[in-house]
């Protein structure tokens, strides 16, 4: 079985397609012919031996018709019956005839060794619900109950056949009728059959089997094109997902280089405006007169000149300071050398000390180390997403929470007791730059940007960011 088992396995899939057809194509001709040549056989015989049946209750109706009245047969009758093979045209048919009574007793015999003898109760009653109900019984070898009498052994070339005989009058049944038939003919009719037909059902066979391989050759080679065309479209496939790969990594560190970028873009402009325009303001306030002589010029141009003093010197100082804090907010503190987590914690304690609130903290399980562009951006979300806690809800309960999911970078900044119309999910106008900014960048970055109403009135802004090493 193994050895069968090893050897299918070791076959193709057209073989074993092959294989598998023609063994059902062939079992089922089988079948069929088996079953035809069966029917065929039994028709065949059952027509002859009606016949047959037929044609012998016409010799030995006149010889029988005193068994309706005695039930018994004179030895005349019995001379007449014996001499039928010999004195008609029925011993060109017929081997031997016997004349049995309706309870299995032998009456007569064409064979003059036979003497009383008696069919079995079973096999009478068998017979005689076959006949009363308008068949014969029919069998191409002799009766097994003859050869259990170890009576005469006819040849199974003979044709058994039990008929019936009836009466004149009211067609009425009173002997059975059993004569061998020469089945010469019968035999030489069936092997032409079985011949034609095994014959047929073998073309047949061929020509499906034929046909059969010819279909599963075409399809093979419809199978081995459509292999071949998709081994070559796997092929461009994979050269295109390299390509794409190759086109992904670049559009990726061009992303990153242009957050980089971004940044040190911003820083300049910080820088730039630190030194020039704060650096000139500086020296104007250097070079405005801190005093006066009032005596060198009219007292009018004094006064007039004190009060545009004390109107212009709290603007200049306010300028300065806006100028200042944008210039704060633009250069980033160095982060070249610091962790995931102490980028964090450095944007949570700038605003700490900037505006003297409490941020709670949970940083855990954080990467140790990311790109530039990775950590500028969580700093920058951190950042103004507090900014704006304090702005819209006076910076109550304010918490910060990162952490490591998988392959991504969470980053949740909570507030409470008041909400931030800034943050509000609706359509971003020209108050909203700080939201905007944060958006942009964490789209760069191939991340996402939610926020969200908490039940306690206050706002949760959460940002994901993919994680690269």
């Amino acid at each position: 079985m193994k050895w069968v088992t090893r050897h299918w396995n070791s076959f193709s899939l057209e073989r074993k397609f092959l294989l598998s057809a023609f063994f059902i194509v062939v079992t089922s001709m089988i079948i069929l012919g088996y079953s035809v040549e069966k029917r065929v056989r039994a028709g065949l015989i059952q027509g002859m031996a009606e016949t047959g049946a037929l044609y012998m209750e016409g010799f030995l109706a006149p010889h029988i018709q005193e068994l309706n009245e005695s039930g018994t047969l004179k030895e005349e009758s019995k001379a007449k019956i014996q001499s039928l093979l010999t004195t008609t045209s029925l011993g060109r048919r017929v081997a031997v005839i016997n004349v049995w009574d309706l309870q299995g007793n032998l009456l007569v015999s064409s064979d003059a060794n036979k003497k009383e003898l008696k069919l079995p109760d079973d096999y009478v009653s068998e017979v005689l619900s076959v006949i009363r109900s308008g068949g014969v019984v029919a069998n191409f070898e002799t009766g097994a109950h003859l050869m259990e009498m170890n009576k005469r052994n006819f040849p199974k070339t003979f044709f058994e056949i039990y008929g019936p005989l009836h009466a004149y009058n009211g067609n009425e049944l009173v002997a059975i009728g059993e004569f061998y038939e020469f089945s010469g003919f019968i035999k030489a009719e069936l092997d032409e059959f079985r011949s034609i037909l095994w014959t047929s059902i073998l073309f047949v066979t061929t020509i499906m089997t034929l046909l059969l391989m010819h279909v599963i050759n075409k399809a093979k080679a419809i199978i081995k094109n459509y292999q071949e065309q998709l081994r070559i479209d796997f092929i461009r496939a994979s050269a295109l997902a390299k390509r794409n790969n190759v086109l992904r990594r670049i559009a990726d560190r061009a992303r990153l280089n242009a957050a980089v970028m971004n940044e040190e873009y911003l820083a300049s402009i910080g820088i730039d405006i630190h030194d020039g325009p704060i650096q000139l303001l500086s020296l104007i306030m250097l070079k405005f007169p801190s005093k006066i002589n009032r005596n060198r010029m009219p007292p009018k141009e004094f006064a007039a000149i004190q009060e545009i003093r004390k109107e212009i010197e709290p603007l200049v100082h306010l300028v300065i300071s806006d100028l200042r804090n944008i210039c704060s907010g633009l250069v980033l503190p160095e982060i070249e050398r610091l962790s995931t987590t102490e980028t964090l914690n450095l944007a949570v304690m700038r605003h700490q000390n900037q505006t003297g609130t409490k941020v709670t903290q949970d940083l855990s399980d954080l990467p140790e180390q990311l790109p530039r562009a990775f950590r500028v951006c969580a700093y920058r979300v951190v950042q103004e997403a507090l900014n704006n806690a304090f702005k819209h809800a006076g910076g109550r309960n304010q918490r910060v929470l990162a952490r490591q999911m998988d392959d991504m970078l969470e980053i949740a900044i909570s507030n409470t007791g008041g909400v931030s119309q800034g943050f509000a999910p609706t359509k971003i106008n020209h108050k909203q730059i700080g939201l905007r900014g944060m958006k942009s960048r964490i789209k760069a970055l191939r991340g996402s940007l939610t926020i969200e109403r908490l039940m306690d009135g206050g706002t949760e802004v959460r940002a994901l960011l993919p994680l690269q090493k």
